[in-house]
């Protein structure tokens, strides 16, 4: 029996069946003929078009026929659409069935890219899967990798669902003009890109509706490629005034947006534009279907760091209610800064749990981790979160989620609670540790010794104290921490018991002996006792005829059990021990005079070189400083010599070429200056401490603030004080405790004065920013108004004070009266 002949058009139909079966039987060439000679009605009869139409896919299958890209765009297009061919079936019955992945075929293997025609070969080949093409886009378009990257999931959303090959084809050609132009477009100059738009957009919208349908789907890509080579300021107004979803191509919106992007690589951006590209971006998500438009990542990291966190949320719904896709490390990004805010800490949550989800995604992989961590911690001005942003709420979603927390992660959620004196709730945190076994270090014990200090809970002071023994993990953060305990519980008690002067500097005396028997267990005693001019061995036995306070007896019944370290092991005190050792004995001294002797003595050590001063002063700052000048504004006949050290660190700083021993003064060390002159009844020397300071350059806090508002307050200025508390509302300091409490303390009559007085000035809005403005102001109320103090007191604080005023100026206290 003969072998019928078959053309090459019909082998390439038949090995193309084998690939994707058809619905209709097909008939070869010859069976057509000979049905035709036997005058019977052939099974398939394709008119004149429809074989045409096979012909052209039988070409492009076997790589006979012309190139279809050198044809013309807009032809194409109205081919496209005029054609019966244009309809597009979806591929999916309804019906699911076994999934069977689709192997390339193995023709496209191999075979050279050489022009237009062979790439749309390869890619009408690849059946979809187009990341086997990968290196032939990237060569034959001059690509990066993000852009080859976005060119095939371009292609994924152009060629997905259609029908036939020919409509495949002329897509292709479409692309390919475009993309042959992006090269080109990619190098546009920077300059061109921060020009303005020349034409009003209403303008723009009115005109370009006035064409028919067809003359704005022929025009628009056109006129994409002239905005973007001549003025690219001006297409985000055209993009906004023409899209249209229904017809406008995905792909050249896409990538016109990553040129403006690129375009700002390492180059700053101001806010106008940013605004402008974010409005581009949101009008297009808003006006897109679902799956439409896929922007780079780029595009999307850009916005992130551009945005408040308000907006980024903006972005980030509109991103999902068009189902972008986004990968997982752009999620963690959103989630990253969802969490280092407060308020939307649920919503970064919420990212999280989304991504459980994800194929491939660990929750407890470094950079997730960090996230977590970032979650749960808090920053010290923010209030603690209720309901489902609480800490301890958002650690149980993580755990939900597979979250396996490190000592890290555990340490900032401890260190959260522990801040806003929710001890307990650490403990609790600190429990869950033990269970994990996970080891705690120094840190941890660290934190629980901070909150125990904060809140003054003697409970848990006593339970990190027997753990910390437990583990003998005794190190001088913790031994600092201890320390810090008993002297802040001291000053806690003098601060809100009503005692005289007497008892609460007994109450100083016990906690400085109670502070160095502890000190003696764990430290070298040489450094301290080189700043104190008596034995210290005389403190290291326990007075029984001494009666301690109930605050200070809990405390040394849980020291006294603590085992001393052996002499080999002590350790050496750090700068940060030495002076909270030396502040708790100058706070016992009773009289001034000591008070002097020391300074002399601390200077003279200063000025010799001592290593342990000198490294004390460079690592402490103005504290020591700071201790002496609160200590000596404790009493009236030592004001002057308050005064002396700010003259003395002033003028250090201001002689050239002279090594300073003082640290320039500052807002502290002026606030401290301010407080005793408010405590000796100096109220103008408050207002001209307030107006140096400023001078120097230096912004007054809200602790500044509070002492002029209670000086005035005292001297019966109301008013002033007032616009005082309106300034801090214009230059957004917020009124704490201590504000109210100043408020709080006038008579009922003058509260209700301050009421009236402070809405009256909401009314009008009285402009109070400029601090300097208000300063002086505020010291030009006591002129002509004779001074509270001697005629000597008055001469001596001017003296000093006009050392330091090398231009003509206010003194601090001028002559008071004869009175």
């Amino acid at each position: 029996m003969s072998t019928p002949y078959i053309c090459h058009r019909c082998i390439a139909r038949l090995a193309r069946f084998r690939v994707k079966p058809q619905k209709h039987r097909i008939q070869l060439h010859t069976q057509t003929a000979a049905a035709l000679t036997s005058g019977s009605q052939p099974l398939w009869a394709p008119d004149k078009e429809q074989r045409q139409g096979l012909a052209f896919e039988d070409d492009v299958l076997a790589g006979d026929g012309t190139d279809t890209s050198r044809s013309h765009p807009v032809t194409n297009t109205q081919r496209l659409r005029n054609g019966a061919f244009a309809k597009v079936y979806p591929r999916w019955d309804g019906q699911l069935k076994k999934f069977i992945p689709r192997r390339r075929p193995l023709a496209i293997d191999g075979l050279p890219v050489e022009g237009s025609r062979d790439l749309k070969r390869k890619i009408l080949g690849a059946f979809g899967n187009y990341n086997v093409i990968y290196d032939d886009l990237k060569d034959f378009y001059g690509l990066t990798h993000e852009e080859t990257r976005q060119t095939i999931a371009q292609l994924g959303r152009l060629l997905w669902g259609w029908h036939s090959l020919e409509e495949a084809a002329m897509r292709l050609d479409l692309y390919h003009d475009w993309k042959s132009n992006f090269k080109d477009l990619s190098r546009t100059t920077e300059g061109s890109v921060d020009s303005e738009a020349s034409s009003d957009e209403r303008i723009m919208k009115t005109t370009w509706q006035r064409l028919d349908q067809q003359k704005r789907e022929s025009l628009w890509p056109q006129t994409i490629l002239s905005i973007l080579r001549t003025n690219p300021g001006t297409l985000p107004s055209f993009i906004q005034s023409t899209f249209q979803s229904s017809w406008c191509s995905s792909y050249i919106l896409e990538d016109s947006l990553y040129i403006l992007f690129r375009a700002f690589d390492g180059k700053e951006i101001g806010p106008t534009k940013q605004q402008q590209l974010l409005e581009l971006v949101m009008f297009l998500l808003e006006n897109s279907s679902p799956r439409y438009i896929s922007l780079e990542q780029m595009i999307i990291q850009k916005l992130v760091s551009w945005l408040p966190t308000a907006q980024v949320l903006e972005l980030y719904e509109a991103l999902k209610a068009v189902e972008h896709p986004l990968h997982w490390n752009t999620l963690l990004h959103f989630a990253s800064r969802f969490a280092q805010n407060s308020i939307y800490k649920v919503e970064a949550t919420q990212v999280l749990q989304s991504l459980q989800s994800r194929r491939g995604f660990d929750i407890n992989s470094p950079a997730a981790a960090s996230v977590c961590t970032t979650l749960l911690n808090l920053k010290a001005e923010d209030r603690l979160p209720d309901d489902e942003a609480a800490p301890d709420e958002l650690f149980k979603m993580l755990l939900d989620i597979g979250f396996h927390p490190n000592l890290l992660g555990l340490s900032a959620l401890m260190r959260n609670f522990c801040v806003r004196g929710r001890v307990e709730v650490a403990w609790n945190i600190f429990n869950l540790l033990i269970q994990r076994r996970i080891q705690p270090d120094v840190h941890v014990f660290s934190i629980l010794l901070n909150g125990a200090k904060n809140a003054l809970d003697i409970e848990s002071l006593q339970r990190v104290v027997n753990v910390i023994g437990a583990s003998k993990s005794w190190s001088p953060y913790l031994v600092n921490d201890l320390l810090g305990f008993i002297y802040q519980s001291n000053e806690f008690h003098n601060k809100s018991g009503k005692l005289s002067r007497i008892h609460r500097k007994k109450n100083c005396v016990m906690t400085w002996q109670l502070m160095v028997q502890v000190y003696t267990k764990f430290y070298n005693l040489a450094p301290l006792q080189k700043l104190i001019l008596y034995p210290l061995e005389n403190l290291l036995v326990p007075d029984a005829k001494k009666q301690l306070p109930a605050h200070l007896s809990q405390v040394n019944r849980l020291t006294a059990a603590l085992a001393p370290l052996p002499d080999r092991l002590l350790m050496r005190p750090d700068s940060t021990t030495l002076g909270l050792m030396f502040e708790a004995h100058l706070r016992s001294i009773k009289n001034p005079k000591p008070l002097k002797v020391y300074y002399h003595h601390f200077v003279q050590l200063l000025r010799k070189g001592d290593r342990t001063i000198v490294n004390l002063v460079k690592d402490q700052g103005n504290m020591i400083y700071n201790i002496f000048l609160r200590d000596f504004l404790q009493f009236n006949t030592t004001v002057k010599d308050g005064l002396r050290i700010v003259r003395e660190a002033t003028l250090e700083h201001r002689q050239p070429g002279k090594t300073p021993h003082h640290p320039p003064p500052s807002v502290h060390t002026y606030t401290i200056l301010m407080n005793g002159l408010k405590n000796c009844r100096h109220p103008r020397g408050v207002i001209t401490t307030l107006n140096t300071m400023i001078k120097e350059g230096i912004a007054p806090n809200i602790t500044t603030w509070n002492v002029v508002i209670g000086t005035l307050l005292k001297e019966n200025y109301v008013w002033q004080a007032v616009k005082v508390m309106q300034h801090l509302e214009q230059v957004g300091l917020q009124a704490n405790d201590r504000t109210v409490q100043e408020i709080s303390s006038l008579s009922y009559s003058k509260r209700r004065w301050v009421a009236k007085l402070v809405e009256k000035l909401g009314e009008k809005r009285f402009d109070f920013k400029d601090q300097r403005a208000l300063a002086e102001s505020l010291l030009r109320i006591w002129k002509g108004k004779p001074s509270q103090i001697s005629m000597k007191q008055a001469c001596t604080i001017n003296r000093q004070h006009g050392e330091v005023r090398e231009s003509a100026g206010e003194p601090l206290l001028e002559a008071a009266s004869s009175e």
